[in-house]
């Protein structure tokens, strides 16, 4: 190495490539799920997405969505998040 050069650090990729330590992708927070199983919803409707308290959650009107469905649902969106399908990107994460 000449004078004034500096080493890189490298990391591998899963396929065997080499990336530049100082490109690797920062860890992003793992997605976050939640459905909440309600009487009723305005209009009829057996689904709806809400902001409460700073999060995004689900409402389902349980007359439409039971809790084997919601548990099931919200188990295979937990596993593409955790498989790397699927990423949040919230506002001010990197």
């Amino acid at each position: 190495m000449a004078d004034g050069e500096r080493e890189e650090s490298r990391d591998e990729t899963p396929d065997g490539q080499e990336v530049p330590h100082e490109e690797q992708p920062e860890p992003q927070p793992e997605a976050e799920f939640r459905m909440e199983l309600v009487d009723s919803l305005p209009g009829g409707r057996a689904v709806m997405g809400v902001e409460r308290k700073g999060e995004f959650m689900w409402l389902a009107d349980r007359h439409h969505v039971s809790t084997q469905a919601r548990d099931e649902l919200l188990d295979q969106l937990g596993r593409i998040v955790r498989e790397g399908w699927w990423r949040q990107n919230w506002p001010g994460a990197s």
